[in-house]
Protein backbone atom coordinates (compact mmCIF):
# COMPACT_ATOMS: atom_id res chain seq x y z
CA UNK A 1 0.00 0.00 0.00
CA UNK A 2 3.03 2.17 0.71
CA UNK A 3 4.64 1.64 -2.67
CA UNK A 4 1.35 2.34 -4.26
CA UNK A 5 0.59 5.51 -2.65
CA UNK A 6 3.76 6.70 -3.49
CA UNK A 7 3.20 5.64 -7.17
CA UNK A 8 0.25 6.98 -7.25
CA UNK A 9 0.30 10.13 -5.64
CA UNK A 10 3.58 10.93 -8.35
CA UNK A 11 2.32 10.10 -11.27
CA UNK A 12 -1.26 12.54 -10.64
CA UNK A 13 1.08 15.14 -9.35
CA UNK A 14 3.43 15.18 -12.98
CA UNK A 15 0.06 15.21 -14.75
CA UNK A 16 -0.98 18.09 -12.91
CA UNK A 17 3.15 19.92 -12.92
CA UNK A 18 2.83 19.20 -16.48
CA UNK A 19 -0.66 21.10 -17.50
CA UNK A 20 0.13 24.21 -15.13
CA UNK A 21 4.11 24.47 -14.30
CA UNK A 22 3.32 24.06 -10.24
CA UNK A 23 1.19 22.11 -7.68
CA UNK A 24 3.31 19.26 -7.43
CA UNK A 25 4.32 19.28 -3.91
CA UNK A 26 0.63 20.32 -3.21
CA UNK A 27 -0.55 17.34 -4.76
CA UNK A 28 1.96 14.35 -4.28
CA UNK A 29 1.79 15.35 -0.71
CA UNK A 30 -1.99 14.76 -0.58
CA UNK A 31 -1.07 11.09 -1.15
CA UNK A 32 2.16 11.04 0.49
CA UNK A 33 0.87 12.13 3.88
CA UNK A 34 -0.24 9.20 4.67
CA UNK A 35 2.75 6.69 4.27
CA UNK A 36 5.64 9.13 4.45
CA UNK A 37 6.90 11.39 7.50
CA UNK A 38 7.62 15.16 6.20
CA UNK A 39 11.64 14.88 6.66
CA UNK A 40 11.31 12.22 3.77
CA UNK A 41 8.82 13.60 1.94
CA UNK A 42 9.87 17.19 1.50
CA UNK A 43 13.42 16.39 -0.12
CA UNK A 44 11.11 13.41 -2.32
CA UNK A 45 8.60 16.45 -3.67
CA UNK A 46 11.50 19.04 -4.57
CA UNK A 47 13.66 16.23 -6.42
CA UNK A 48 10.57 14.73 -8.17
CA UNK A 49 9.57 18.50 -8.87
CA UNK A 50 12.58 19.41 -10.74
CA UNK A 51 13.27 16.16 -12.93
CA UNK A 52 8.98 17.35 -13.68
CA UNK A 53 10.64 20.90 -14.83
CA UNK A 54 13.30 19.45 -16.91
CA UNK A 55 10.67 17.24 -18.94
CA UNK A 56 8.35 19.56 -19.67
CA UNK A 57 10.68 22.25 -20.75
CA UNK A 58 12.05 20.29 -23.04
CA UNK A 59 8.51 19.62 -24.69
CA UNK A 60 7.73 23.41 -24.32
CA UNK A 61 6.18 25.51 -27.35
CA UNK A 62 8.26 28.61 -27.78
CA UNK A 63 6.34 32.01 -27.21
CA UNK A 64 8.13 35.03 -28.35
CA UNK A 65 6.38 37.50 -26.77
CA UNK A 66 6.98 35.74 -23.45
CA UNK A 67 11.05 36.60 -21.98
CA UNK A 68 12.94 36.90 -18.82
CA UNK A 69 11.86 40.22 -17.60
CA UNK A 70 8.39 38.56 -16.45
CA UNK A 71 10.22 35.76 -14.03
CA UNK A 72 13.34 37.98 -12.76
CA UNK A 73 11.93 39.48 -9.65
CA UNK A 74 10.25 36.70 -8.80
CA UNK A 75 13.42 34.32 -8.97
CA UNK A 76 15.74 37.12 -7.33
CA UNK A 77 13.89 37.49 -4.30
CA UNK A 78 12.95 33.77 -4.43
CA UNK A 79 16.11 32.33 -4.02
CA UNK A 80 16.50 34.90 -1.45
CA UNK A 81 13.98 33.21 0.56
CA UNK A 82 15.37 29.54 0.40
CA UNK A 83 17.49 29.68 3.20
CA UNK A 84 14.84 30.84 5.30
CA UNK A 85 12.71 27.98 4.60
CA UNK A 86 14.95 25.58 4.76
CA UNK A 87 15.93 26.72 8.54
CA UNK A 88 12.25 27.29 9.15
CA UNK A 89 11.82 23.20 8.27
CA UNK A 90 13.46 22.41 11.35
CA UNK A 91 11.85 24.47 13.91
CA UNK A 92 8.64 25.02 12.67
CA UNK A 93 5.19 23.34 13.68
CA UNK A 94 4.37 21.27 10.68
CA UNK A 95 0.70 21.74 11.65
CA UNK A 96 0.69 24.79 11.87
CA UNK A 97 2.25 25.58 8.70
CA UNK A 98 -0.06 23.21 6.89
CA UNK A 99 -3.09 25.08 8.48
CA UNK A 100 -2.70 28.04 7.32
CA UNK A 101 -1.65 27.30 3.61
CA UNK A 102 -4.75 25.46 3.71
CA UNK A 103 -7.08 28.02 5.42
CA UNK A 104 -5.53 30.65 3.10
CA UNK A 105 -5.90 28.46 -0.33
CA UNK A 106 -9.87 27.01 0.74
CA UNK A 107 -10.47 31.17 1.03
CA UNK A 108 -8.76 32.60 -1.65
CA UNK A 109 -10.18 29.96 -4.52
CA UNK A 110 -13.63 30.45 -4.06
CA UNK A 111 -13.14 34.36 -4.09
CA UNK A 112 -11.02 33.97 -7.43
CA UNK A 113 -14.22 32.00 -9.11
CA UNK A 114 -16.10 34.69 -9.36
CA UNK A 115 -13.42 36.65 -11.28
CA UNK A 116 -12.97 39.89 -9.17
CA UNK A 117 -10.78 42.99 -10.45
CA UNK A 118 -9.00 44.71 -7.86
CA UNK A 119 -6.86 47.20 -10.44
CA UNK A 120 -4.53 48.13 -8.07
CA UNK A 121 -3.42 45.17 -7.75
CA UNK A 122 -3.35 44.17 -11.39
CA UNK A 123 -1.28 47.22 -12.08
CA UNK A 124 1.45 46.73 -9.35
CA UNK A 125 4.99 46.61 -10.35
CA UNK A 126 8.37 44.52 -10.00
CA UNK A 127 8.63 45.19 -6.42
CA UNK A 128 5.43 43.64 -5.05
CA UNK A 129 6.54 40.56 -7.57
CA UNK A 130 9.20 40.18 -5.72
CA UNK A 131 7.68 40.41 -2.39
CA UNK A 132 5.42 37.37 -3.21
CA UNK A 133 8.44 35.57 -5.22
CA UNK A 134 10.57 35.97 -1.43
CA UNK A 135 7.71 34.54 -0.05
CA UNK A 136 7.28 31.59 -2.57
CA UNK A 137 10.91 30.95 -2.11
CA UNK A 138 10.21 30.49 1.86
CA UNK A 139 7.53 28.11 1.05
CA UNK A 140 9.46 26.37 -1.24
CA UNK A 141 12.28 25.65 1.54
CA UNK A 142 9.77 24.26 3.49
CA UNK A 143 8.97 21.51 1.18
CA UNK A 144 8.58 22.35 -2.07
CA UNK A 145 5.41 24.60 -1.96
CA UNK A 146 6.96 27.19 -4.07
CA UNK A 147 3.92 27.86 -6.43
CA UNK A 148 1.35 27.94 -3.85
CA UNK A 149 1.17 31.93 -3.56
CA UNK A 150 2.82 32.98 -6.55
CA UNK A 151 -0.11 31.00 -8.64
CA UNK A 152 -2.38 32.95 -6.74
CA UNK A 153 -0.92 36.69 -7.19
CA UNK A 154 -0.05 35.30 -10.96
CA UNK A 155 -4.08 34.77 -11.47
CA UNK A 156 -4.90 37.57 -9.25
CA UNK A 157 -3.54 39.94 -11.66
CA UNK A 158 -5.44 38.87 -14.21
CA UNK A 159 -2.10 37.63 -16.62
CA UNK A 160 -2.91 35.02 -19.71
CA UNK A 161 -2.54 31.55 -19.45
CA UNK A 162 0.53 31.17 -21.45
CA UNK A 163 2.06 33.85 -19.27
CA UNK A 164 0.96 32.40 -15.88
CA UNK A 165 2.77 28.99 -16.75
CA UNK A 166 6.13 30.57 -17.86
CA UNK A 167 6.51 32.76 -14.83
CA UNK A 168 5.25 29.61 -12.55
CA UNK A 169 7.55 26.85 -14.72
CA UNK A 170 10.50 29.03 -14.55
CA UNK A 171 10.33 30.66 -10.76
CA UNK A 172 9.21 27.14 -9.63
CA UNK A 173 12.54 25.34 -10.98
CA UNK A 174 14.56 27.73 -10.03
CA UNK A 175 13.52 28.10 -6.98
CA UNK A 176 13.64 24.14 -6.59
CA UNK A 177 16.88 23.50 -8.03
CA UNK A 178 18.40 25.77 -5.51
CA UNK A 179 16.48 23.94 -2.49
CA UNK A 180 17.90 21.11 -3.84
CA UNK A 181 21.31 22.15 -3.43
CA UNK A 182 20.48 23.53 -0.04
CA UNK A 183 18.95 20.07 0.96
CA UNK A 184 22.40 18.36 -0.29
CA UNK A 185 24.58 20.51 1.33
CA UNK A 186 22.77 19.93 4.42
CA UNK A 187 22.70 16.45 4.03
CA UNK A 188 19.03 16.19 4.10
CA UNK A 189 19.23 14.04 0.89
CA UNK A 190 19.82 10.49 2.74
CA UNK A 191 21.09 7.17 0.86
CA UNK A 192 17.40 5.96 2.10
CA UNK A 193 15.92 8.63 -0.23
CA UNK A 194 17.21 6.30 -3.48
CA UNK A 195 15.16 3.89 -3.92
CA UNK A 196 12.76 6.35 -3.78
CA UNK A 197 14.35 8.56 -6.12
CA UNK A 198 14.34 5.61 -8.37
CA UNK A 199 10.95 5.17 -8.52
CA UNK A 200 9.86 8.50 -9.33
CA UNK A 201 12.29 8.80 -12.31
CA UNK A 202 9.79 6.48 -14.06
CA UNK A 203 6.50 7.18 -12.57
CA UNK A 204 6.72 10.78 -13.08
CA UNK A 205 7.78 11.16 -16.79
CA UNK A 206 4.84 9.75 -19.12
CA UNK A 207 2.46 11.85 -16.81
CA UNK A 208 4.42 14.97 -17.43
CA UNK A 209 4.60 15.04 -21.12
CA UNK A 210 0.76 14.26 -21.44
CA UNK A 211 0.04 17.19 -18.95
CA UNK A 212 2.33 19.75 -21.02
CA UNK A 213 0.65 18.25 -24.43
CA UNK A 214 -2.87 18.59 -22.75
CA UNK A 215 -2.30 22.26 -21.80
CA UNK A 216 -2.27 23.63 -25.54
CA UNK A 217 -6.07 22.47 -26.09
CA UNK A 218 -7.67 23.76 -23.29
CA UNK A 219 -9.33 27.18 -22.72
CA UNK A 220 -8.25 30.21 -20.55
CA UNK A 221 -11.25 29.24 -18.45
CA UNK A 222 -10.77 25.45 -18.24
CA UNK A 223 -7.50 26.44 -17.55
CA UNK A 224 -8.43 28.79 -14.23
CA UNK A 225 -11.04 26.56 -13.49
CA UNK A 226 -8.56 23.53 -13.50
CA UNK A 227 -6.00 25.50 -11.48
CA UNK A 228 -8.16 27.06 -8.68
CA UNK A 229 -9.77 23.32 -8.26
CA UNK A 230 -6.51 21.41 -7.52
CA UNK A 231 -5.58 24.45 -5.27
CA UNK A 232 -9.46 24.36 -3.08
CA UNK A 233 -8.80 20.78 -2.90
CA UNK A 234 -5.35 21.07 -1.90
CA UNK A 235 -6.34 23.54 0.75
CA UNK A 236 -9.00 21.35 1.86
CA UNK A 237 -6.82 18.15 2.35
CA UNK A 238 -4.27 20.39 4.16
CA UNK A 239 -6.70 21.82 6.73
CA UNK A 240 -8.47 18.04 6.96
CA UNK A 241 -4.91 16.50 7.87
CA UNK A 242 -4.22 19.47 10.19
CA UNK A 243 -7.07 19.10 11.92
CA UNK A 244 -7.90 15.09 11.77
Amino acid sequence: MTWLLFILGAMVAGFVQGLTGFAFALIAMSFWVWVLSPQIAAPLVVFASVWSHIISLSNEQKHPHLNKTLILPYLIAGLTGVPLGTYLLDIIQPETFKLILGLFLALWCPLMFFNPQFPRLQQSGKFADGVVGFIGGILGGLGGFCGSLPSAWVMLKNLSKQEQRYILRHFNFGIQVFTLVAYLLKGTLEIQLLPYMAILLISVSFPVILGAKLFYKISERQFKHTVLSLLFASGCFLIFSTLF
